[in-house]
C-alpha cells in the first residue's frame, strides 16, 4: 500500500497545505483493484502483448478543505474506488460538496456512484448546505455506507474495518489490511481504548496531534490527541511506524516529532503534504 498526504492543517487550509485528507493506493505490490481481472500472469517474448499497467486501488480518506485539488496531482475522482469520512467536521469533509459539483455537472462523471463511507447524518449535511433540490441527486453520484458502531467492508484487495473514537462527535479510526501489510488511521479522537485496538499492530498509523498540551481541552472532555498521546497510543497498540499530522499550530514538527519519542521507541514521520508513503 502507498500513503499520499494532501494535506494536514487544522482546522482550515494554509497557503501550501489543504486540510485533513489522505489517498490510499494498493495495486503496486502485485494485489488487483476492484475490477481488475485476476489469472495466471501474461505471456513474455517476442510478439507477446504488452503488458496492461496494473490498476490501483484507490481510496480517498477525509475530504477536507482544499484535499480535491491535491487529489487531481495524482487521479482523477472518477477513478477513485471509495471515499471515507471519519466524522463530519469541515476541515475532514468540506470538499465533498465541490466533488459533487464535479462528478455531477462537470466532465468528470463516474461510471457508476461512488461508494461513500461516513457518519449517519453525513448525506444530511451536504443536503443543507446544497438545498432541497439537490438532495435527491446526491446518490446519482455517492452510494452511500452510514458507518455505525464496528464495522468492515472491501474495497477490491483491501479490507476496510472501523470503530467509534472520542471526540465529541460521531468519530471513527480506520484499519485497512491487504495480505500482511496494515494501515491505520485515528481521525480525529482523543486517546481511548477503541482506537488502540483499531490500531492494534498496524505497520504503520497515522494519529492527529491536534492539542499543543493536555490543557488545551479546558473543561471539554478531550478530544484530540498531544503529540505526546501519539506515541503512547502507538506503543500501546504495537504500531510498527508513527505518523503524525493534524498537529496543533502553535507546535512546530521537530517539537512534535521529539514529544511523541518520548514515549514510543519506533520510527516517527512528520506527515507532510504531498509526502508518499509506502505501507
Amino acid at each position: 500500500m502507498l500513503l499520499t498526504v494532501l494535506g494536514t492543517a487544522t482546522p482550515y487550509p494554509r497557503p501550501g497545505n489543504a486540510c485533513s485528507g489522505y489517498l490510499l493506493q494498493s495495486g503496486a505490490g502485485g494485489a488487483h483493484g476492484a475490477g481488475a481481472a485476476g489469472g495466471e500472469a501474461g505471456a513474455t517474448g517476442a510478439g507477446a502483448a504488452p503488458a496492461q499497467p496494473e490498476r490501483l486501488t484507490t481510496i480517498w480518506i477525509d475530504a477536507g478543505t482544499g484535499t480535491l485539488a491535491e487529489l487531481q496531482r495524482h487521479t482523477t475522482l472518477p477513478e477513485l474506488d471509495a471515499i471515507w469520512i471519519s466524522h463530519r467536521h469541515a476541515d475532514h469533509s468540506a470538499d465533498l460538496l465541490v466533488a459533487y459539483y464535479a462528478l455531477r455537472f462537470a466532465e468528470l462523471r463516474p461510471a457508476h456512484p461512488i461508494p461513500l463511507f461516513g457518519p449517519e447524518g453525513l448525506l444530511e449535511r451536504l443536503g443543507a448546505f446544497l438545498g432541497p433540490n439537490s438532495v435527491d441527486e446526491l446518490p446519482r453520484v455517492f452510494d452511500f455506507r452510514p458507518l455505525s458502531g464496528f464495522g468492515e467492508a472491501r474495497v477490491g484487495p483491501l479490507a476496510l474495518s472501523w470503530g467509534p473514537v472520542q471526540h465529541g462527535v460521531p468519530a471513527f479510526g480506520l484499519t485497512v489490511d491487504e495480505g500482511l501489510r496494515r494501515f491505520a488511521y485515528s481521525g480525529d479522537s482523543a486517546p481511548c481504548l477503541s482506537l488502540e485496538e483499531i490500531a492494534e499492530n498496524a505497520d504503520l498509523l497515522l494519529v492527529e496531534a491536534g492539542y499543543a498540551t493536555s490543557e488545551a481541552a479546558g473543561t471539554d472532555a478531550p478530544a484530540h490527541h498531544t503529540p505526546e498521546d501519539t506515541g503512547r497510543t502507538a506503543t500501546t497498540s504495537g504500531a510498527r511506524h508513527l505518523v503524525l499530522t493534524h498537529i496543533a499550530d502553535t507546535v512546530s514538527p521537530a517539537e512534535a516529532r521529539a514529544r511523541a519519542s518520548a514515549c514510543y521507541d519506533g520510527p516517527i514521520t512528520v506527515a507532510e503534504p504531498g509526502a508518499r508513503i509506502p505501507i
